[in-house]
């Protein structure tokens, strides 16, 4: 009797500690979900924070510029946030930074494709549109340019290991291409709702250099 006794205690035990590990476990990736997602929203808001601060000097700097500075803060955004998910990390639980730095780069991209149709980018627009044409300017200085910008991202086949950006510029226009091959990356399909995204994606932007 004494040792059927001990097997049920034994038993009784490993059932306690299998349940505590899976609830510790539970909770440990709930904590992750959440830090995770708040590291995301202020990565992605400081990007647009960067883009918006440099879009009010805009006018005064080439496309050329403009690209540069856009893929610093795309690359400035990506190392913060490697730096501070690295912190985060479960390995005990399998939970690793690689695909979420992954993911992360992807949605850094598409927020930057995005920005120029972004209500704060088309009021900033306007602002400066409005301020220009408020100048007291006399007649025959009376001037208006306009330029046209595309911003295409191609994404083809692939998990994320191959991304950049080019650009070129004729005068008031210019042409600004991305590309990231994480059209088969998991992270990405979840994003596009379990559908592969795009490979080709044109935002134009309308540049008007108005003098009164």
């Amino acid at each position: 009797m004494s040792g059927d006794s001990d097997t049920a205690l034994a038993k009784h035990r490993l059932e306690l500690r299998s349940t505590l590990k899976d609830r510790i476990e539970t909770q440990l990736r709930e904590l992750f979900a959440l830090q995770l997602a708040i590291l995301e929203k202020s990565t992605l808001k400081k990007l647009n924070s960067k883009l918006l601060s440099q879009l009010q000097s805009s006018g005064k700097k080439s496309p050329e510029v403009e690209l540069q500075e856009n893929a610093s803060a795309v690359r400035t955004a990506e190392f913060a946030f490697e730096s501070t998910i690295t912190d985060l990390e479960l390995p005990i639980l399998s939970i690793t930074k690689e695909k979420y730095i992954q993911a992360m780069s992807a949605k850094l991209n598409d927020a930057l494709v995005a920005f120029p149709d972004s209500p704060p980018a088309v009021v900033k627009n306007m602002k400066q549109v409005q301020s220009m044409a408020s100048r007291d300017k006399k007649p025959t200085e009376r001037s208006l340019d306009a330029g046209l910008s595309l911003v295409a991202m191609i994404r083809p086949d692939g998990f994320g290991n191959l991304q950049g950006f080019a650009g070129y510029s004729m005068g008031a226009n210019s042409v600004t291409v991305g590309v990231h091959n994480d059209a088969d990356a998991p992270e990405t399909i979840s994003q596009f709702g379990g559908s592969r995204p795009p490979f080709l994606r044109v935002q134009p932007k309308l540049n008007l250099d108005i003098e009164l």
